[in-house]
């Protein structure tokens, strides 16, 4: 029986319902981050407004000090590759460093 209404739909490819099934999931899926995020934020939402701008003014220099801090460890870990490997560079794969023809 389903086989039977897809071939009454002419002309719908399924490339076309797969693109269509990823933009509706992407759609519920921010959908339930809104919500997720709206009920987190529930209590401080209910705040007065000065509370309120306080607290999302160290929610963000949180997030900045988090950003912060996984840039500064990528950054080590790339001086500790750099460190071990010195005959490389990122990017750059090793049997053409200093080869000539």
């Amino acid at each position: 029986m389903i086989n039977d209404q897809d071939k009454e739909r002419p002309g719908r490819s399924i490339h076309a319902e797969r693109e269509e099934l990823q933009q509706a999931t992407k759609h519920f899926l921010r959908s339930m981050v809104r919500t997720g995020v709206s009920l987190a934020f529930l209590p401080v939402n209910s705040l007065p407004r000065k509370p309120q701008q306080h607290f999302q003014a160290a929610a963000r220099e949180f997030t900045r000090g988090w950003a912060s801090l996984v840039h500064g460890l990528a950054d080590s870990l790339e001086e500790m590759v750099k460190d071990t490997y010195p005959s490389t560079t990122l990017g750059e794969s090793p049997q053409t460093d200093g080869e000539s023809d």
